[in-house]
């Protein structure tokens, strides 16, 4: 069953390796035989696969301690951007006195004058656990220096301690090991918590793995973690131009659930692309993101040949930052010759609720004259539930309206979205 929010899978071919998996590299010669793997798409009416199994854990991993073995928990705090700051949710791990001490002292002090010298030592330790492949002790020293930096003030002085600290934490094996954490369930929020303030470096290292991720489960999992990433998502635009189709399909897909307004030119662009498949994930990432900006390229996605296409973008639009399409997909009701695509695109009208879109709706709902030359009552009947979800007062006067009339369908419809909308909280 598809899940809102959760890309279905469908069958790709494998990806590269990660050696050949970036733009401007000699992808290796073709494997004889070749094979089929799973991976994200939002394709309509693609079957899930059964759910891939469990990633085995990261080198290094340990098996959580015995209660009386485990270190005191880091707490979270209410200090400027505690929001963000938490507990680390994932197993405690056994620490050695050496290690267990000055976290308990950063706990208790994050502001201390002498923070630098546990900050210091803790980086120390965090070193050597690197070295003995112990990645979950990395991660934990790291969770807690990234929760007691949040308690600190971003004005004092003692903040410029903590993202020095972080920054010698933070290198490219450290940050590689973390991605292979996010993999693992009982540490992938704290592994997303610890990239998050790994930057734009954290952020190279995800897409690399998004391309390289040989599972549709270690592609989601990756997916998510960068759907989480507060900086560097800017990256991603350049991944575009990738040669493999299913990795520009991929990018656009975690394009647009990341709003980015400012990759509406590089999309616009993958809207010639010759796979179906990414011209659907442009067009679903552009209806997503929805600005004015994305307006122009979605005309052109409505006139698709391909009427999946053309689904994706009625799919993907709702919501007032939309308010500017409203008339494109009036245009594109005029033009469309696909039943199931046009009754998407009144819905579409409906979730945008602009004035021009209620209009819109009012008229198609009418049961005398025809506009665009037809009024099957199947379009009158999405009108309905579209006039439902705008819920203004116009389109709940057309309903009131409609609730008496000649077709017994679309008066039953009528008065069904009557009574639901009087349950909704004013």
């Amino acid at each position: 069953m598809p899940l809102k929010g959760v890309p279905l899978v469908t069958h790709d071919p494998p990806p590269p390796p990660p050696a050949t998996a970036l733009p401007g590299e000699t992808p290796p010669p073709p494997a004889a035989g070749g094979s089929e793997e799973l991976s994200l798409s939002i394709a309509p009416g693609d079957e899930p696969p059964a759910p891939a199994a469990q990633p085995a854990p990261a080198p290094g991993a340990e098996p959580p301690a015995p209660a009386a073995q485990r270190a005191p928990a880091v707490a979270g705090g209410s200090a400027p951007g505690a929001e963000r700051a938490r507990r680390p949710s994932g197993p405690s791990v056994a620490l050695p006195p050496e290690v267990a001490a000055p976290l308990a002292e950063l706990d208790r002090n994050p502001g201390s004058a002498k923070v630098s010298e546990v900050l210091a030592e803790l980086g120390r330790h965090a070193e050597s656990a690197l070295k003995r492949s112990r990645m979950e002790q990395v991660l934990r020293i790291i969770g807690a220096i990234v929760v007691a930096e949040q308690k600190v003030p971003e004005a004092s002085a003692v903040r410029r301690q903590y993202a020095i600290a972080l920054k010698r934490i933070y290198t490219k094996p450290v940050l590689d090991a973390l991605t292979h954490l996010v993999m693992v369930p009982q540490h992938r929020a704290d592994a997303v918590l610890a990239l998050q303030r790994g930057g734009a470096d954290a952020v190279e290292l995800l897409v690399d793995r998004l391309v390289a991720a040989p599972t549709a489960g270690e592609r989601r999992g990756v997916f998510d973690a960068l759907r989480q990433m507060t900086e560097g998502t800017e990256q991603l635009v350049h991944m575009l131009e990738h040669r493999e189709w299913f990795v520009v399909r991929n990018v656009a897909e975690l394009i647009g659930e990341l709003g980015m307004d400012e990759a509406v030119p590089a999309l616009a662009r993958r809207l010639e692309h010759d796979d179906e498949r990414v011209r659907r994930a442009v067009a679903l990432a552009l209806a997503r993101i929805g600005t004015r900006s994305a307006a122009e390229p979605l005309r052109r996605a409505l006139r698709d040949k391909s009427a999946d296409v053309r689904m994706q973008v009625a799919l993907g639009i709702g919501g007032r930052k939309s308010f500017a399409l409203a008339m494109p997909l009036v245009v594109a009701l005029e033009e469309e010759g696909d039943e199931t695509v046009e009754r998407e695109l009144i819905l579409a009208l409906g979730r945008i609720g602009s004035p021009d879109a209620v209009q819109a709706l009012i008229k198609f709902a009418q049961p005398a004259g025809r506009l665009f030359g037809r009024k099957p009552s199947a379009l009158r009947l999405a009108a309905v539930e579209a006039l439902r979800l705008a819920g203004t007062a116009p389109a709940v006067g057309t309903l009131e309206g409609l609730a008496d009339d000649g077709d017994r369908d679309v008066r039953a419809a009528a008065r069904a979205a009557l009574t639901e909308l009087k349950r909704k909280p004013r």
